[in-house]
């Protein structure tokens, strides 16, 4: 793995937590989402940030030894999937899955990749099925606050290839 720059964005595929009419990064565990971990190790004051909708997001790196993201050999920057699968993971009911278009330096994996600037271009339209309190209602606040639209999978992954190279 090397970190290249590319020659057109690349698009990809990823997920959020929704909340709050923001997308937030973190991770997903036992049925709750946890905004950015990494951060709160770091700096466990620091307030979680949504990604911006007013501008790209530029990732930073968290490791005390500092370095620019992404970096081989570490897991910072933006990462997305090549492909979204038929039906997308749901682990909670914050979760968003959707479009982003990457560009910069960009580490290429297996099966997608770490970009040094990211902005999401359009989130799928599937929601958690047991979601009560808000019935869907994240995606909708989200997809506003961005200015972005809600897509089916087919119509997404459509719209994601106007936006730049999609490998998967």
């Amino acid at each position: 793995m090397t970190a290249e720059p590319v020659a057109q964005p690349l698009v990809g595929f990823r997920r959020w937590g929704a909340t709050r009419g923001g997308l937030y990064s973190g991770i997903f565990v036992a049925g709750r989402f946890i905004p950015n971990p990494a951060l709160g190790m770091v700096a466990p004051r620091a307030a979680q940030k949504p990604w911006p909708v007013d501008a790209d997001r530029e990732a930073k790196c968290f490791a005390l030894n500092g370095h620019r993201a992404p970096f081989a050999n570490c897991n910072c920057g933006w990462a997305a999937y090549y492909a979204l699968d038929a039906e997308p993971e749901l682990p909670a009911p914050e979760c968003a899955w959707g479009a982003v278009v990457a560009w910069g330096t960009i580490i290429e994996c297996e099966t997608g990749f770490r970009a040094q600037f990211a902005r999401p271009l359009a989130l799928l339209d599937h929601r958690y099925p047991d979601d009560i309190r808000e019935r869907g209602q994240r995606l909708e606040g989200a997809a506003e606050a961005y200015e972005i639209p809600l897509l089916s999978r087919d119509e997404l992954i459509a719209y994601a290839g106007w936006h730049g190279e999609v490998r998967g």
